[in-house]
């Protein structure tokens, strides 16, 4: 695309399913005398979540007495700081925390915390994907790379017949490539997905390189100064920290745009989509595990993916509320709302719609 902004245009709301479940929504809030943001419940959350993560970390210096115990104590930093990035650095990027921006602003550098960087994140997530879900060439949340072929009608390459095989190795670098690889090639992309990434701004440059030399001073050289043990079984924990974490954003990713269902909607010659604006959200966003309080909170109410993507600015802690109010009024509008009972078929439908990807070959 050049660095061009996209221009998209989706069709007028034209029945009253969105302006129905808006008023219901907000009504909710009004009636229980209720902010949008955190509340009581959230910001205990967040503390537990932080918490937990701190006391990870140093428990490396008390129990990471050997390779056993380092690989295992790295193994969980890894899955715990997908956790703490889903309930906190992503609510804080779309504003949900607080009411005040400056306090979004400074937790969204979790992200930072976790070794990837929360500027180029917030781009991609609420600058590409939230505004182009599903769209080819403009949701960059969806497609990163040519190894694999999610998109139906996108470039078919012969490797692809097998991708349902091998890209659950390639997920297990999602976030090692991330960190070392992306980041840094995100500054000199001029278009991320739909999102003009041109004139990257030199102090965020400054920051992501000081912030990144934090981040492995205190994963890897720190641990490596302090405990009686070699690099290389550090490095090795470091590895294994980012496999896990991998695994445990993918299984999030996969479950909610990106099932053997999916649908992705294209627009016309002149940029215009074929639905509304929350019809088109309603088609291309999924949830998985709704009824689940593990999921739910573990996941930062990710499972309860529709009705984020319908109101983005409303933190996570409401979203199983919401939800219901959600499946209520698209059933008296006669709108399809999707979900999965379970985590895992959500997963595997994902590997499905790979395998389906790799046989079909369009024009």
């Amino acid at each position: 695309m050049g660095g061009k902004k996209a221009h998209i245009q989706f069709q007028p709301e034209s029945d009253g399913f969105y302006s129905e479940l808006r008023k219901e929504v907000y009504g909710y809030f009004e009636k229980n005398d209720i902010a949008t943001y955190a509340n009581g419940a959230m910001k205990f959350k967040m503390a537990l979540f932080f918490a937990i993560f701190f006391l990870l970390n140093a428990s490396i210096y008390v129990f990471g007495t050997s390779p056993l115990n380092l690989a295992i104590i790295y193994s969980l930093i890894g899955i715990w700081g997908v956790f703490l990035g889903l309930n906190v650095g992503h609510d804080a990027a779309h504003n949900a925390l607080f009411k005040k921006r400056k306090y979004n602003r400074l937790l969204i550098h979790v992200f930072d915390l976790l070794g990837t960087n929360s500027f180029n994140w917030k781009n991609r997530h609420v600058g590409a994907h939230h505004l182009y879900p599903n769209i080819i060439d403009l949701d960059s949340d969806i497609q990163q790379s040519n190894v694999v072929k999610i998109f139906p009608k996108d470039k078919h390459r012969s490797f692809h017949r097998i991708q349902f095989l091998y890209m659950p190795l390639v997920y297990m670098i999602y976030i090692l490539r991330w960190v070392v690889y992306r980041d840094f090639k995100d500054i000199f992309t001029p278009q991320i997905g739909g999102y003009n990434n041109t004139n990257y701004p030199v102090k965020e440059i400054v920051k992501m390189l000081l912030l990144k030399s934090v981040y492995f001073f205190a994963t890897i050289i720190l641990p490596w100064l302090v405990l009686d043990t070699t690099l290389t079984i550090v490095i090795g924990s470091y590895l294994l920290l980012t496999v896990f974490a991998s695994l445990t954003i993918t299984m999030v990713l996969l479950s909610t745009h990106v099932g053997e269902n999916a649908n992705f909607p294209e627009p016309e010659a002149n940029g215009v989509m074929p639905h509304s604006w929350s019809h088109h959200h309603m088609k291309t966003a999924g949830d998985f595990a709704t009824r689940s309080f593990l999921v739910t909170h573990l996941f930062g109410g990710f499972n309860h993916h529709v009705i984020h993507h319908l109101f983005q600015n409303i933190c996570h802690i409401h979203y199983p509320e919401l939800t219901k109010i959600l499946i209520r009024v698209a059933k008296k509008h006669n709108v399809e709302y999707r979900s999965v009972k379970y985590l895992v078929p959500a997963v595997f439908s994902h590997f499905k719609l790979l395998r389906n990807n790799g046989k079909q070959v369009f024009s």
